[in-house]
């Protein structure tokens, strides 16, 4: 019969036990070994011998064959509890060992978190202990790992080019070091993991429990961070990434954070209700360089035209009354009204509330809400799923509403769409790309028929009143007379005072470094959380470009 016995104890609370014990054990068994896949040609000293603070493998015989079963695991990626960790379990067959394990081992890395950068650290772990001159297999579930051990095996990351475009190159390095300054030689053998592999389940269950043990040790940063004489450090943490992408990360952080400090953007900070309306600035991006597939009615041609009027309405630089008076005082006098009403100062907020459009403007904000409630459904069915909760929560949200103290809805139309459109989708099983190009799609034929429902009529008003007074296309593209002096005019903004403003919890945080430290490199803009995407703000200053080679005054 066979009887199951529980432990109180997580495999780190037995390892500060049974280590010191098997560091006394002295076994000298003989094993054979065959043909090598990495070789070592160098005599350099290695940078794991360092590694003091470890726990030490059961010592074999210079030239003796190691087996170890290796594993990383990492939780809470993206967050300021991310942890990574490792371990090894040392196998001698047939010395008198349960289960032939002689020893085992675990620990925790730190920054870059990855699974596969936990696996190669277990492997750099299991080779730190490891005597000159040895035969060693590990045994590992992670495919990327072995993949990163052949590449040692042609000394790949002594090649400069092919070492800095290496995720984790650093620690692939020292890897890499020490197989040649120790004379190694690595066998890595491939496990199907979760498969009833007692072993890779033992390396398994020691690395999860390693994420509740305060007694793992940490793995050493300066010494996998020594193979080279130069090293890229941004606040103390060494760059193992593409150096490439953490320059193009801290200019487009820098950016954006600029244009979020414009006196523009301010209205961020009124979206004070998280349960309403957070922007999703990857959606928002990806929303700007959407382009909608042509079709009878959206040619190619028109397509331009769209995509400037989407930039130009989501920086607020439409070429609405207020902003001539300022630009172009030669032509547009100060006490010019609304060309439509004729009752109020035309600024983007009038734009959408003008007595003369807001029945159209209902009906166009209407059909984008109609429009992601079909979608919904679809994915509903498509998932078996009642999409009804879903409804309902976008149903509730404040932004479909117009107001002239909505700052939701002023959000919606200037293009900062909020995170519930792409969660809704999510919550429905549909993947984040493929809600994101539903969402884009979407809000893209909202513009579209705000662009010609309500604006090419609001220039058709104003072009009535320049005809009539004269001021040509011509002059209207002429350069400002040099000899006027410059406006004073304080431009009319119907907008709401900003009430009820909040400082972001991200104003203090340092984006660059979370990136290196909780992997925000990849994850979403949200303002309220302090997470930080890949910024696509190049995207806005290359279409900058071409919207202002014709001119800031060219009618679109």
């Amino acid at each position: 019969t066979t009887t199951e016995v529980i432990s109180p104890y997580s495999w780190a609370d037995l390892s500060i036990t049974l280590i010191p014990y098997y560091q006394c054990l002295d076994i000298l068994p003989d094993f054979s070994f065959s043909s090598s896949v990495v070789e070592c040609d160098s005599t350099e000293a290695s940078p794991l011998d360092a590694l003091s603070t470890l726990p030490s493998s059961v010592p074999l015989p210079s030239g003796s064959h190691y087996r170890y079963y290796t594993d990383g695991s990492l939780v809470n990626l993206r967050t300021p509890e991310v942890s990574l960790v490792w371990s090894w379990v040392q196998l001698i067959p047939d010395a008198g060992y349960l289960n032939s394990v002689a020893t085992f081992a675990h620990g925790t890395i730190q920054n870059w978190p990855s699974s596969t950068r936990a696996e190669a650290a277990a492997i750099y772990a299991a080779l730190s202990v490891s005597l000159d001159d040895s035969t060693i297999t590990i045994y590992t579930d992670s495919q990327a790992a072995i993949d990163g051990l052949n590449l040692c095996a042609s000394s790949s990351y002594t090649n400069s080019r092919l070492y800095y475009k290496t995720t984790n190159f650093e620690l692939w390095a020292s890897i890499e070091s020490s197989i040649q300054s120790k004379c190694l030689t690595v066998f890595p053998v491939k496990v199907k993991g979760h498969d009833g592999n007692y072993w890779n389940e033992f390396a398994d269950s020691l690395a999860n429990s390693t994420h509740h043990s305060d007694m793992a040790p940490l793995l050493p940063a300066a010494t996998y961070t020594s193979s080279h004489n130069v090293r890229l450090v941004y606040d103390n943490v060494v760059c193992e990434s593409n150096p490439r992408r953490l320059f193009k990360l801290h200019f487009q952080a820098t950016f954006l954070k600029d244009l979020l400090s414009l006196k523009r953007f301010q209205f961020v900070c009124c979206l004070y209700n998280k349960d309403d309306y957070v922007i999703d600035w990857e959606l928002t991006w990806f929303t700007l360089n959407f382009s909608p597939a042509h079709d009878a009615s959206f040619q190619a041609s028109h397509a331009a035209r769209h995509y400037t009027f989407k930039f130009k309405l989501f920086l607020d630089d439409l070429p609405l009354l207020e902003k001539l008076k300022i630009t172009r005082s030669d032509l547009y006098i100060n006490l010019l009204t609304c060309r439509s009403c004729r009752d109020h100062m035309e600024d983007l907020m009038h734009l959408i509330l003008c007595s003369k459009r807001r029945s159209v403007m209902h009906q166009i904000l209407q059909s984008y809400q109609n429009h992601l409630f079909s979608k919904l459904r679809q994915a509903g069915e498509l998932a078996d799923k009642d999409p009804t909760p879903m409804l309902r929560r976008l149903s509730s949200l404040s932004c479909w509403t117009i107001s002239s103290s909505n700052w939701s809805s002023y959000t919606l139309i200037w293009g900062c769409l909020p995170t519930m459109f792409i969660d809704l989708f999510v919550d429905l099983f549909i993947p984040r790309q493929s809600a994101m190009k539903v969402v884009a799609a979407i809000h893209n034929n909202f513009i579209q028929k705000l662009r010609k429902r309500i604006w090419h009529l609001r220039t058709y008003d104003k072009s009535k009143w320049e005809d009539a007074i004269n001021i040509t296309l011509k002059l209207k593209t002429t350069p400002w007379p040099s000899n006027l002096p410059a406006t004073s005019y304080v431009p009319f903004s119907s907008l709401p005072p900003l009430t009820h403003l909040v400082t972001p919890r991200d104003s203090e945080v340092d984006w660059i470094k979370n990136s290196m430290t909780q992997a925000f490199a990849e994850c979403n803009v949200d303002f309220y959380s302090g997470c930080v995407i890949r910024y696509y703000v190049s995207i806005v200053a290359s279409t900058l470009v071409g919207i202002y080679q014709g001119g800031r005054s060219r009618e679109i």
